[in-house]
């Protein structure tokens, strides 16, 4: 028991019990509100022990609960996995056609190539092996909105970078010019900046910007201007050694083993062409789970697409996700007269796990309602009863009920 506006716990018991309970609140007659959860023998003491007091249903229980039921409603009737169909097949000589993962300078490239494959109607495994990246990624692409270029794009990132690197040593060389000044030797300013004798001199002679040589500059690999020849060969059914001594005759000057490694990278990302073909994606059923919690934004491992091809082969469970979404919508708005009208909607789908919740809905109905009514919840007690908790579990097997009851009044009083 918590007063709800000094925030203290004014009160605890270790029964459920209804002569117990009732003869612990006749001990407090001045209540006004309870907040609880839907327990039938809270409402029937509350209301013999305080007939004018206002009772509210937790709604934190409440939703848990409508989306618990709707959760085993949905292992009852869909499989673990569900098959849909794939919108295009595409052979192997595609694959290796549109297989240019390599020419990506940048993450944000990648995307954006992502991106036009997925418009183009591209499943998400053929896009996965055509571009050797995970389902994630694919689908985490397909989601990044343009504005996050930067966050992306390593060239601005990487100039970032060197912005940040090149006024540090500025500042370092800075520091060991005004050292010199000072009447410092090499010796005594190297251990002074924790810096190697020939460094020191460097800086000394420098003049004040030095840079590394690499920088803007992109080192290109010897195999750069074989790569799209080797993929064509490769898919011809020519190995490695075979493609090594084509393009050494070619001008190629680099080693076999690179060759090997780049063939190896493709076979590894092409391997699996034969299930690329199939005409089904699998979709796991925990994903549809997850959107009766979460919106499909923010769930990487399913797209708006397939959701909207597995809505097709289950219907119901689109009311199902409407439901939950509109009962959210009358707690927030704080509107009781579309309640009625929710449950008339839940019952004509005549779905037993919805059923039960109703149920439960109509024999506490007043609560319910004023659940949408007041600002009342469980949220403050909840909190304090996790506290308790730790409490218990540090004591536990050496202490009461009462001593334990008493030790959370004296620290709430404190």
């Amino acid at each position: 028991m918590i007063d709800i506006e000094t925030k203290k716990v004014i009160d605890i018991i270790n029964s459920r019990d209804y002569e117990k309970v009732k003869t612990w609140l006749d001990e407090y007659p001045d209540i006004e509100v309870f907040s609880r959860d839907g327990s039938i023998t809270y409402s029937k003491v509350i209301k013999d022990s305080h007939p004018l007091a206002i009772q509210i249903s937790d709604r934190f229980h409440l939703l848990k609960n409508l989306t618990d039921y709707c959760k085993e409603y949905i292992k009852r009737t869909i499989k673990h996995v569900i098959k849909i169909e794939s919108p295009k097949i595409i052979q192997e000589q595609d694959i290796l056609k549109i297989k240019n993962k390599y020419h990506y300078q940048t993450k944000w490239e990648l995307i954006l190539a992502v991106k036009e494959m997925r418009s183009k109607g591209y499943t998400i495994n053929q896009i996965c092996l055509s571009l050797g990246i995970g389902n994630k990624s694919v689908i985490k692409y397909c989601k990044i909105d343009n504005s996050e270029k930067e966050k992306y794009d390593k060239k601005i990132i990487a100039k970032a970078n060197q912005e940040i690197k090149r006024k540090q040593k500025e500042e370092l060389i800075k520091k060991v010019k005004s050292l010199k000044e000072k009447g410092y030797n090499l010796t005594q300013i190297s251990k002074e900046l924790s810096l190697d004798r020939k460094t020191v001199k460097k800086y000394i002679e420098s003049d004040g910007t030095l840079n590394h040589a690499s920088v803007g500059n992109k080192f290109k690999s010897k195999l750069d201007k074989y790569k799209d020849e080797i993929i064509t060969l490769y898919s011809n059914g020519y190995n490695s050694t075979k493609i090594f001594n084509i393009i050494k005759d070619k001008g190629y000057n680099g080693s076999d083993s690179l060759v090997r490694h780049f063939i190896a990278n493709i076979k590894r990302n092409t391997e699996n062409l034969q299930h690329i073909n199939n005409e089904y994606e699998n979709i796991e059923r925990k994903n549809l789970i997850k959107l009766l919690y979460k919106d499909i934004e923010k769930i990487e491992s399913i797209t708006k697409e397939q959701l909207e091809k597995v809505l097709m082969l289950y219907p119901q469970l689109k009311q199902i996700y409407q439901l939950v979404k509109q009962f959210k919508e009358i707690l927030s708005s704080k509107d009781i007269y579309k309640i009625d009208k929710w449950i008339k909607e839940v019952k004509e789908l005549n779905i037993p796990e919805l059923n039960s919740y109703i149920s439960g809905i109509e024999r506490d109905f007043e609560a319910v309602k004023n659940a949408i009514r007041y600002e009342y919840s469980n949220g403050l007690a909840e909190g304090i009863i996790n506290k308790i908790k730790v409490i218990k579990r540090i004591m536990y097997g050496r202490c009461s009920f009462e001593f334990l009851r008493q030790k959370v009044l004296l620290l709430n009083f404190n």
